[in-house]
């Protein structure tokens, strides 16, 4: 005689086999930056990353945060602007070696996992390399690479940077 039905005993562990071809699933869009969205970055991380060493130029590290004020919110120059210690090693070697550093923008986006940019914010990240040209001394020219990811908001007709974001 078969054994009784159990209607409670163990559940196969096996899935069933597919009905008909798996069904094609199209890639997310890649998001990407308007025009506008983008010169708001790449202006701030440009001047941000800006300097001259040289005598009668730029008299600190911070010199060239201020000129980042046309392409920033008041609340983020005010953040930037003050006082602080942040670049002073780096700013003594610079004017040791009377030193210009230029930055060339290798890539510009939106972060992986940021959300899709908007009407209104945008995330951005700038991939550059900061060049350090000395003029005095026998000091080589070094180059940096760099990133910064950053919001940028529609402030009215124009587009500001409103954070700058830690990257990883």
């Amino acid at each position: 005689a078969a054994p009784p039905a159990n209607p409670t005993g163990p559940r196969s562990t096996v899935f069933p086999g597919t009905t008909g071809p798996p069904t094609p699933v199209a890639p997310r869009p890649t998001p990407t930056l308007a025009a506008a969205q983008r010169a708001a970055a790449v202006d701030y991380v440009t001047t941000a990353n800006t300097h001259d060493a040289r005598p009668g130029r730029d008299r600190g590290f911070i010199d060239s945060y201020r000129r980042t004020r046309a392409y920033v919110t008041p609340e983020l120059y005010a953040l930037v602007t003050a006082p602080s210690r942040r670049g002073d090693y780096q700013w003594s070697q610079w004017t040791a070696a009377q030193a210009t550093v230029r930055v060339e923008v290798v890539a510009v986006g939106v972060p992986d996992g940021a959300p899709a940019p908007t009407d209104t914010t945008a995330y951005a990240r700038v991939q550059f390399r900061q060049v350090v040209t000395p003029t005095t001394g026998a000091s080589a020219e070094q180059v940096t690479d760099g990133a910064v990811s950053l919001l940028v908001t529609r402030t009215g007709t124009r587009w500001l940077v409103s954070e700058l974001l830690a990257d990883t």
